[in-house]
């Protein structure tokens, strides 16, 4: 029976947990491209890795054989996602070819779906001679031979570039203000999404997926097991678990303790049965002989008052721990309660004064009591 109870427990506490999560989270789990690749989930989603439904349209990522992690934006222009800011919601975009400076002369960032935060002004220059002394940045992938190409901020050291025969120019770069995110415009770009918004569900903890098998209408799934982003408090399936939590022991606990009793009830009402039947209906006739040879129907009063009486003490102690119930009544000895005993078995004084009335033997060991 506990066993039975055990494994109920335990395929209610599975049961629980499987509708505690969001069953999207199953079939969407969290992908890497390689081990420093950014986590790729809602709303991206990895192609031939994840089902469609695990992503949000136009946010398909592509794994290389570097084991980078590929957005391709418009007109097929590929870079490398470098991170991917959930809460925020940005990315950081790397030159597949170490050579960003190159693709932000002609490059268009801006997306249908991705977008700048900021651009900001930058000033490329073609010098004859090497300016990194000055402080100024050199562009490793765009020099070549005697020419050394620098960039800076538009307005930066004009001075010093009109008279080092060099030949400018001006390009608009996306950027993020700072302090957010560091300016290396030769490292790595920034852009944003706002669509889908999964801003306040990313910072109460929770994961955004798709609602239901259609369409693009957006739920937070959260570690309360709940489709509410900005819901305080446990849910409903979670006060479920720990009331049967707290129910289930219990539970346990008394069917453990009724299959205790009602085992012992069998062993007592055993026990009665063979007294009754010993009593009644003597089937051994080694044990038949004593009872023809000393007939008595019962014993007189004043014979039994001779026999020794003990008091249960204020502890329930008995003289013998081990037999702490009377085989006539079935029930406990209890503290100031009197025995009687003559052949070293105990039982209630009341109960077996009775029994001697009408039988001169121990119901237990079948002793001729009143011939001792």
């Amino acid at each position: 029976m506990a066993s039975s109870v055990g494994i109920f427990s335990f395929v209610v506490a599975l049961s629980i947990r499987k509708s505690a999560v969001n069953p999207a989270n199953d079939i969407c789990p969290v992908k890497f491209c390689g081990p420093r690749g950014p986590e790729i989930r809602f709303p991206f989603r990895a192609s031939g890795f994840h089902p469609k439904r695990c992503g949000y349209p136009s946010f398909d990522l592509a794994c290389n054989a570097h084991g980078q992690a590929i957005l391709q934006l418009h007109s097929s222009q590929d870079f490398v996602v470098d991170r991917i800011n959930y809460e925020k919601q940005y990315v950081v975009l790397k030159d597949p070819g170490n050579c960003l400076a190159r693709r932000l002369q002609n490059t268009t960032f801006s997306s249908s779906v991705f977008v700048a935060q900021e651009y900001g002004s930058f000033t490329f220059a073609n010098c004859s001679v090497d300016l990194s002394a000055f402080g100024i940045e050199r562009v490793g992938c765009l020099s070549r031979g005697h020419h050394t190409v620098h960039v800076a901020p538009a307005g930066s050291f004009t001075w010093l570039l009109s008279y080092s025969l060099c030949h400018t120019w001006t390009v608009s770069v996306p950027v993020v203000p700072p302090p957010q995110y560091p300016t290396n415009i030769t490292a790595s770009v920034v852009l944003r999404w706002d669509v889908p918004d999964c801003r306040s569900c990313e910072k109460s903890g929770g994961r955004c997926g798709l609602k239901g098998s259609a369409g693009f209408a957006v739920g937070c799934f959260g570690k309360h097991g709940k489709q509410h982003a900005n819901h305080v408090g446990l849910s409903k399936r979670a006060k479920l678990g720990i009331l049967l939590g707290v129910m289930l022991p219990l539970l346990l606990c008394t069917s453990g303790f009724a299959f205790y009793l009602s085992s012992r009830g069998r062993v007592s009402g055993h026990r009665v049965e063979n007294i009754v039947a010993n009593v009644t209906s003597p089937s051994n006739p080694s044990r038949e002989t004593p009872r023809t040879s000393n007939v008595v129907t019962g014993i007189e009063s004043v014979k039994m008052e001779s026999y020794p009486k003990i008091q249960v003490d204020d502890d329930g102690q008995v003289p013998r721990p081990d037999d702490n119930i009377c085989a006539i009544c079935l029930s406990e000895y209890r503290p100031k309660e009197t025995h009687r005993t003559k052949c070293g078995h105990y039982f209630h004084a009341q109960c077996i004064d009775e029994w001697l009335e009408q039988d001169a033997s121990c119901p237990m060991c079948r002793d001729p009591m009143g011939y001792k």
